[in-house]
């Protein structure tokens, strides 16, 4: 199950990707890269905690999964306007120098800037994961 839908997408005021498509695309990928960095947190098949029920929850479970779902959106426009989806895909788009014969050109990319790391995650979606928690590396103690 995807943790946000085009119509969601839609109806939280994102208008950056038009074509379902490309949305679903950009969506599996922004749940792969979110499921690492959350430690899977959301995962169905991990079933540790459940989107669903969060979003029936209680005041704090409610505006964690409607932040989480935001995160998700901005990462699917984040792909969007990098034109790729993967972290290596990423870091391909970010071109800074080529050199054809005697012929060097330079490029100051400010891709490094808006990509935590090198996860391939945008920075505001890192900010919103660390905000409601999710970004945290604790070890458990049972």
């Amino acid at each position: 199950m995807a943790y946000l839908t085009f119509q969601e997408y839609l109806q939280n005021g994102f208008t950056m990707i038009t074509d379902e498509k490309i949305f679903d695309q950009h969506e599996r990928a922004a749940e792969t890269q979110i499921d690492i960095t959350t430690q899977f947190f959301y995962n169905a098949d991990y079933a540790a905690n459940s989107l669903v029920d969060d979003l029936a929850g209680n005041q704090w479970q409610v505006f964690r999964a409607k932040q989480f779902k935001r995160a998700i959106a901005l990462q699917c426009d984040y792909f969007d306007e990098v034109g790729a989806d993967t972290p290596v895909g990423i870091a391909n788009q970010d071109l800074s120098s080529i050199e054809i014969g005697r012929t060097h050109v330079q490029v100051n990319s400010s891709l490094n800037s808006t990509n935590f790391g090198k996860t391939g995650l945008a920075t505001s979606v890192v900010a919103i994961l660390s905000q409601i928690g999710l970004m945290s590396r604790a070890v458990s103690y049972r």
